[in-house]
């Protein structure tokens, strides 16, 4: 396997440390605290076992971070799973849910026939 480092100036360790100490998403926290790694000499094997991701995604966050920066580093749009229900269903939901408060798979039946979705009543809950 080929060994590759990232090797950073003092701004992009001081940008990184402070991404990987203040930033929202434990990804993006994870993500900058793999280059700071890196930038010490970790190797890419041991920093894939480290974050319990294969190496082809240490490589993939390296060459988005020499891309892009630290921009680079956060998730884009559109990825994860896609909501079921939207804001305009929420009406819906909430009258056939009142008008069933008792027995909530009357309520999910009711729902799933005017929306013409597929959903569990964990999902109409946890919604």
């Amino acid at each position: 396997m080929q060994k590759k480092f990232i090797l950073l100036n003092e701004a992009e360790v001081e940008t990184l440390t402070q991404g990987h100490k203040n930033h929202p998403s434990a990804q993006v926290r994870a993500r900058c605290h793999c280059l700071i790694l890196s930038n010490q000499g970790k190797e890419v094997k041991e920093l894939a076992s480290i974050f319990s991701v294969i190496p082809l995604t240490v490589y993939k966050w390296f060459s988005r971070w020499e891309e892009k920066g630290l921009v680079g580093l956060f998730n884009e749009k559109g990825v994860g799973r896609k909501a079921i229900f939207t804001v305009s269903d929420q009406a819906v939901i909430k009258e056939k849910v009142q008008a069933n408060h008792q027995k909530l798979s009357l309520a999910r039946q009711a729902i799933k026939a005017e929306l013409d979705k597929e959903f569990s009543e964990r999902t109409l809950k946890r919604f």
